[in-house]
């Protein structure tokens, strides 16, 4: 909540920072970030990011912390904790929110209040300081004029007057319908109710966010802490009328429920923050916190998100920039296992989220698969499930990967736990990827009645392949020998077969450019690397440094022959890949090695 706090912009001292989404966000101090479902509040030159910290689902303390550039944050004062009241030693406390009153001088943190144990309350709680990272004084809990509020946010409009949204109960129902209303003029209560939103919406988690004339209103449905499809409303004043409900990102929000929207104004741009939390609902303790870039379009009254892994802001700026990564799915040729009625196999790639591919039964396993035409290297694979409320389920499936459409290699994700949305990292560079729907889990249900069904599938990576053609290395005293695989281990041999065990793409290596990579044609996805035996393997690609560093290899004049090439281990400088009774393995070489040991790492490179 940064418009209309009544504080003079300043331009923070920043710079471009990168902003990644589903990793474990750490302060300056290596700790984890505990500030879930809260808001940032810029004061100056410096953002103040808030946020409520629960232990074993009881509130423990509301943490502030500080940055001048939105990424690097270090962590200030507990602002309010368990001891800060009495009614405070065992409750709930969560959403909570600072804003500034620019009549008084205070800063307000408004929070929904429950009791330890349930949620039977339904109140708001109140806390009040002279700093943004004081000592809040506790002011009281209370249902606003006697009306149940549960999720909540607040907003200060540009005329100063400020506003409570809130989850409500109008005709029966927790959360049937949101509520909002006008606060007095401290911003410490409520003076009047100003309208019902929503009716009989089950609408829950409220962020409003002004530009220009134009008042934007996103929700979440309620289901509990499981991810579902977002939507927002407009209106032209906060008393409304408000439109109806348009959907936002894809069906299940990215995974995430939001709880704010930030807006960064710079020098050059203002740019908006959807902030929100990733919850697991297997272990509430396993919180992420999602930022993506909110793209608002007032004159059409429109919002729009898409998933970015990594992108960047330059808070002083205000400006975005966004990865250069294509879809490469998008458009290209479908099929599928089977397609219900309706239904069609571009569904999944057409870039439309509202739009999915549905098999024909409910029969698993299950397929999709995208032809590219050809080879496109792909760095992450975007999976939007399809979900139903109230009987959620996360897919266990598999990537599968080809360059022939008959020789296919597997990323196994049968293991998944996560709803919704699935986000890998990946590297490989193949012109078929199928995606195996193996089943789905639904947590509320004994078994799976789930029909297969995906609303999109998107396959990133660069514009350009890292490598279209192939290789084959042959030995420089064996000649009729070549580098190949045999069950993932690497050695010389004759008469390859499958010959396909002996073809790589030479790509730019994946832990220093200054080198290669060497990815199996018939297992795309699968690299040449050193393991902990210091012997050379094709394993499964890995997104940590080590693996990087290990499947990376210098190139130099061969050993043996200057016009053939050496591999030189790019995490063991000085090591070399030499065959030694046919088995790949790295060795130190040196001038003074012996010419045996220096023509075994010496091969010749043929292109095709």
């Amino acid at each position: 909540m940064l418009g209309g706090l009544g504080l003079q912009p300043q331009q923070a001292a920043a710079a471009s920072v990168s902003i990644e989404n589903g990793t474990d966000w750490m302060d300056t101090s290596g700790d984890p970030i505990e500030a879930n479902s809260g808001n940032i509040l810029k004061v100056g030159s410096t953002y103040y990011l808030y946020g409520e910290h629960a232990v074993s689902g009881t509130f423990d303390r509301v943490n502030v912390y500080t940055s001048t550039d939105l990424k690097n944050w270090t962590l200030g004062n507990a602002i309010l904790t368990k001891t800060s009241a009495t009614e405070l030693n065992s409750s709930k406390i969560e959403r909570p929110k600072v804003i500034y009153n620019a009549s008084t001088g205070k800063y307000v943190l408004w929070a929904h209040y429950e009791n330890g144990t349930d949620y039977s309350l339904g109140r708001v709680a109140v806390a009040t300081s002279n700093t943004p990272d004081g000592n809040f004084v506790y002011q009281g809990s209370f249902q606003p004029l006697g009306y149940e509020s549960r999720d909540m946010t607040v907003f200060v409009d540009s005329d100063g007057t400020g506003y409570l949204i809130s989850a409500s109960r109008k005709n029966g129902g927790a959360n049937d319908t949101m509520a909002i209303f006008q606060m007095n003029a401290s911003y410490t209560g409520i003076s009047s109710f100003v309208g019902w939103v929503f009716e009989n919406g089950y609408r829950e988690a409220p962020a409003v966010v002004k530009k220009g004339s134009l008042y934007y209103l996103f929700t979440s449905q309620a289901s509990g802490w499981y991810p579902n499809q977002g939507a927002y409303a407009t209106a032209t004043s906060m008393t409304g009328t408000w439109s109806s409900l348009s959907p936002f990102g894809n069906p299940s929000a990215f995974g995430t429920q939001i709880h704010d929207i930030a807006t960064i104004t710079g020098s050059s741009t203002t740019s908006y923050i959807y902030m929100a939390d990733r919850w697991n609902p297997l272990n509430l303790g396993e919180h992420k916190h999602i930022w993506l870039p909110l793209t608002l379009n007032d004159s059409a009254g429109t919002a729009s998100l898409e998933w970015y892994s990594k992108w960047s802001i330059d808070a002083g700026t205000g400006s975005v920039t966004l990865p250069s990564l294509t879809n490469h799915a998008q458009g290209k040729t479908a099929t599928a296992a089977s397609v219900g009625s309706g239904s069609t196999a571009s569904y999944a790639n057409d870039g439309n989220y509202q739009t999915s591919w549905v098999a024909s039964s409910s029969t698993w396993p299950s397929w999709w698969q995208v032809d590219f035409g050809a080879p496109k290297t792909i760095t992450e694979v975007d999976i939007s499930w399809f979900m139903y409320k109230g009987s959620e389920a996360n897919y266990q499936y598999k990537i599968e990967i080809s360059n022939d459409g008959t020789n296919y290699s597997a990323i196994d994700r049968t293991d998944n736990t996560t709803y919704g949305f699935t986000t890998d990292k990946v590297h490989f560079t193949a012109r078929y990827v199928r995606i195996n729907l193996v089943n789905a889990d639904l947590w509320n249900n004994p078994g799976n009645w789930y029909t297969p069904t995906v609303h999109e599938v998107k396959l990133l990576g660069p514009a350009t392949a890292d490598a279209t053609g192939y290789s084959t290395f042959q030995s420089h005293n064996f000649s009729t020998r070549y580098i190949r695989h045999y069950n993932f281990n690497l050695r010389i041999d004759e008469s390859v077969s499958p010959v396909l065990d002996s073809e790589f793409r030479v790509v730019p290596g994946l832990g220093s450019s200054s080198g290669v990579s060497l990815e199996s044609i018939n297992f795309p996805g699968y690299f040449m690397r050193v393991n902990s035996s210091n012997k050379v393997v094709l394993e499964p690609y890995s997104d940590s440094s080590a693996y990087k560093n290990d499947a990376t290899f210098i190139l130099h004049a061969g050993w043996a022959d200057s016009s053939k090439i050496s591999f030189e281990s790019y995490s063991h400088s000085g090591y070399y890949v030499r065959h030694y009774n046919y088995v790949l393995q790295i060795d130190s070489i040196s001038s003074s090695s012996s010419s045996t040991t220096k023509s075994d790492a010496t091969f010749a490179r043929f292109n095709y």
